[in-house]
């Protein structure tokens, strides 16, 4: 926890820094820096597309300067949970932090994971196919996650953090 307020308070303190331009003047990453609030995620399997997080998910997503990042989305609806809540996490919960890359030329955003929720995605890379329009920031996956429903494709969407 002291880990994630760490890389919080150093992606709040290097966005201060953050040099304003017109979007159009921009790179792509240069538009993505910043504090961004999850505004949509749904998950593509195949046709069909589902919101399994239900009403009221919360998120967000940090993009530094340097290249570090931090995310995390976690449902609304949870029932509380008792003792020390470093050693049982309640409810649906994706959290990972890193470092990230955004190619300019295909427009994809990767993010290098140090560590998440999901043990699995630790220390992994992962692709993802990069809009930004205005003050809205969307990603999809590159490529399909294996899911014990069966692979599909995350599209989540971002508003910039006022």
């Amino acid at each position: 926890m002291i880990g994630f307020r760490i890389i919080v308070a150093t992606v709040s303190a290097l966005l201060s820094f953050a040099v304003t331009l017109p979007a159009d003047a921009q790179s792509l990453k240069d538009q993505a820096v910043g504090a961004w609030t999850l505004t949509s995620i749904l998950e593509e399997f195949g046709d069909v597309k589902k919101d399994t997080w239900g009403p009221d998910v919360k998120g967000a997503l940090l993009l530094d300067r340097s290249g570090q990042f931090a995310l995390q989305i976690t449902a609304a609806g949870r029932a509380k949970g008792s003792g020390d809540p470093s050693r049982s996490p309640i409810g649906r919960v994706i959290a990972y932090f890193g470092t990230y890359t955004i190619n300019e030329a295909d427009k994809t955003l990767t993010f290098n994971i140090v560590r998440s929720t999901f043990p699995n995605w630790d220390a992994t890379e992962q692709k993802r196919i990069l809009t930004i329009t205005g003050d809205k920031l969307s990603y999809r996956a590159a490529a399909p996650i294996p899911s014990a429903d069966g692979p599909f494709i995350p599209v989540i969407e971002w508003a910039r953090a006022k």
